[in-house]
């Protein structure tokens, strides 16, 4: 089976990766004509016969990626539109994309969007953010999960239980089947093939979709198949975005023996697999971060690395996908093999895989409430938030859930009364506080009620089935799961904290001008030089300096204390804060008014919770410094993203192993390492043909370089100049 399978792995890459951006309307039409046929019936039945009439009518497609079965639409990187959530776009996805920008747009008949006028929940494809249990999946298989709902209903008269149970039933029924179909084509394939070697890949798949994912998997093939048609079975469903892949070298643990027997074979199927999962088509290019989550220790301290943590690493080595995305859990005792091939890819300029320290992320976990052998199963779950693969995913749920530092800040400031100004610094801080207070109870009030509609109007049965205890609850995963410790979601920290350092010297301090003329420059977007730039000159964020930093941590001690007085007023479970970017620096940027930091209206905030762009003056380990400031597992246990570029005549693996592990020794959660040379990056941009393999990370996601915006094309050449 290895013979040629080099071959197909590069042509099923350059068939993804070259295609267009295209619409397909197969599953939007499909999904139509089943919610009319349904329409009366409760929502979980109706999602779930719609989930079943897509996957018994939709095209297969075995001809992009044969290695292994599954697909969401007719060609690769034709988006799978998700009509229950709407025909719009995805802001960062413009961002990201430019030609994306009016993407569906016009693409879609108009016969359809009447069909969907007023009935659309809203969202861009899903709630996502989440991961399921893949071990049940693997290890046991979906009969299982239907034996199971069967058994739990025999003694439950509740009839709404019941009933979410029978569209589990009929949506684990349905992927079944699907994978039927494909077995069915894929023997139909294997007879007409030329090619011995195409015929022997069609029959591996015939064979493995006749046991998977209906039954456990019987080696590192059929498990990563099942793992495969789960995942995009998901989507499909309509989690369209950040659906992530949890801990598959756990899951797949039972075939270790065998990676370690054959490794090149088995970085081979990796390599396949990553392909067939970036081949999730919801957003077309623009689908990112679903994140594969590796390595790690489990509650007693030991390794939990094996053969199958190398071939994921290796087979991210041998395809350039930008998503999924890579994070390694790291440890004292990681396996050294691990750690530096970790290293070497880093080094090398691979931009993943992103690193994360499991004592203060578990640690943060067990505090929120979590039984420490599930806090060290945790995994990333979107663009670094964490969660419990089956057993918590609210801590990645923005639904009214969180802030923008700066925003909020901004905001406050420019609706204070003209002749109620604070005076000192002190009044202004008691004043903001009790507006950081006041937004905080009344973003966790809200929530509840906006996580009880999505379960009633878009409840998704399939994924719910994936979860531990599914059967037993017979309910959403909205409604209840394991764990319910709600998600907060931050960003705009850096610049809030140097927009109070400003204020403190330039407003209150010797010298000081008042917070007056600030507001007046602010309203105007700084129109007098001289006062911006005294403003953009004090102390910045990133550098090591406590005149700053201590403001950081006085915006994050005040939001936990908000959350705090929130959590006990009205019942709530601990939050989990993140501090989460993706592309939103640039969003947020568009929307905030000039700053008391010196940055003028529109311009993007901080892009992590390193330094803003263009401040970190003290070089890297400063700005590392300043994030050790901060008690990751009180203030933010739910993740954080941390950007670090080096220089890529200067980073070595040495450098990068040095760096990493001084970094989490003193307590530092996650690192984002992009080993950039700006050089290089001009040169793509005049020659993007030659280099269309080179993946970047850029804050919350990575991307190929070439496909960037020139926007944040600019902004990684920013970052590399910094360095170099």
């Amino acid at each position: 089976m290895a013979d040629g399978l080099g071959r197909f792995i590069d042509e099923a890459a350059r068939r993804l990766f070259d295609a267009p951006d295209t619409v397909c309307l197969e599953r939007a039409r499909l999904v139509t004509a089943a919610w009319r046929r349904h329409a009366a019936e409760p929502p979980a039945l109706r999602r779930a016969l719609a989930l079943a009439h897509v996957l018994e009518h939709m095209t297969l497609d075995l001809a992009s990626n044969p290695i292994l079965a599954g697909n969401t639409s007719t060609a690769p990187r034709a988006w799978m539109l998700i009509p229950e959530h709407g025909f719009g776009g995805d802001g960062q996805v413009a961002i990201e994309h430019e030609q994306l920008r009016d993407f569906p747009g016009d693409r879609v008949p108009a016969e359809l969007r009447a069909a969907w006028q007023g009935r659309s929940f809203g969202g861009s494809g899903g709630l996502g953010h989440l991961a399921v249990d893949l071990e049940l999946v693997v290890q046991h298989g979906l009969r299982a999960v239907t034996a199971e709902l069967d058994q739990a209903d025999q003694s439950d008269g509740d009839p709404a239980r019941r009933t979410y149970r029978r569209a589990m039933q009929i949506a684990c029924n349905a992927v079944m089947a699907w994978a039927a179909r494909y077995a069915e084509a894929a023997e139909a394939a294997a007879r007409g093939a030329a090619d011995p070697h195409l015929a022997a890949l069609h029959r591996r798949v015939a064979a493995a979709c006749r046991r998977v994912p209906a039954e456990p998997a019987g080696n590192l093939f059929e498990g990563l198949q099942a793992i495969a048609l789960t995942h995009l079975a998901m989507a499909i469903e309509g989690q369209g975005m950040s659906v992530s892949l949890g801990l598959p070298d756990r899951a797949l643990a039972p075939f270790a023996a065998e990676a370690a027997a054959d490794p090149a074979a088995a970085a081979e199927l990796g390599a396949a697999f990553l392909l067939k999962i970036a081949a999730n088509s919801h957003l077309g290019r623009g689908s990112k971060t679903q994140a594969v989550t590796v390595g790690g220790a489990d509650e007693t301290g030991r390794d939990r690395c094996n053969a199958v943590t190398a071939a994921f690493l290796a087979g991210f080595q041998r395809v350039a996908v930008a998503d999924p995305h890579l994070f390694l859990r790291c440890h004292p005792g990681l396996a050294p093999a691990v750690w530096r091939q970790a290293c070497q890819m880093l080094a090398g300029g691979r931009a993943m895989p992103l690193l994360i320290n499991d004592g203060p992320t578990a640690a943060g976990l067990m505090a929120a409430g979590v039984a420490a052998a599930d806090a060290f199963d945790y995994a990333v779950i979107g663009c670094n938030e964490l969660g419990l693969p089956g057993r918590l995913w609210d801590s990645a749920c923005a639904i009214e859930g969180g802030l923008n530092h700066l925003e909020l800040l901004n905001g406050w400031l420019l609706g204070l009364p003209p002749d109620g100004l604070p005076r000192t610094m002190d009044e202004l801080l008691e004043g903001f506080a009790a507006a950081l207070g006041a937004a905080v109870r009344a973003r966790c009030a809200a929530r509840p009620a906006a996580q009880r509609r999505w379960a009633e109007q878009v409840p998704t049965p399939f994924t719910s089935a994936l979860m531990r205890g599914a059967a037993s609850r017979g309910c959403d995963l909205m409604t209840d799961m394991p764990y319910r410790q709600p998600g907060w979601f931050e960003r705009g920290l850096a610049n809030a904290a140097n927009a109070l350092a400003a204020l403190e010297a330039v407003a209150f301090g010797p010298g000081g001008v008042g917070l007056a003329p600030i507001l007046a420059a602010l309203r105007a977007d700084h129109p007098d030089e001289s006062l911006r730039r005294r403003l953009a000159a004090q102390a910045h964020w990133g550098n090591d300096d406590p005149r700053v930093d201590r403001w950081a941590l006085w915006l994050l001690e005040t939001r936990t204390t908000a959350l705090r007085a929130a959590e006990a007023e009205l019942g709530l479970g601990r939050h989990l804060p993140c501090h989460v970017v993706r592309s939103l620096h640039h969003l947020d940027g568009r929307r905030i008014a000039a700053s008391p930091d010196g940055r003028r209206a529109g311009q993007p905030v901080g892009d992590s919770l390193g330094a803003v762009a263009g401040t970190a003056g003290a070089g890297p380990t400063a700005m590392l410094a300043s994030v050790l400031r901060i008690d990751t597992a009180r203030h933010y246990p739910g993740g954080v993203n941390v950007n670090l570029t080096l220089g890529a005549a200067q980073a070595t693996p040495e450098l990068v192993a040095a760096t990493a592990q001084a970094f989490f020794a003193q307590g530092g959660q996650e690192l984002q390492i992009n080993v950039l040379d700006a050089a290089t990056l001009r040169r793509a941009q005049s020659e993007p043909q030659r280099h269309a393999d080179l993946v970047v990370r850029v804050a919350g996601l990575c991307a190929r370089f070439v496909e960037l915006a020139a926007l944040e094309q600019e902004e990684l050449i920013a970052r590399a100049e910094a360095v170099a």
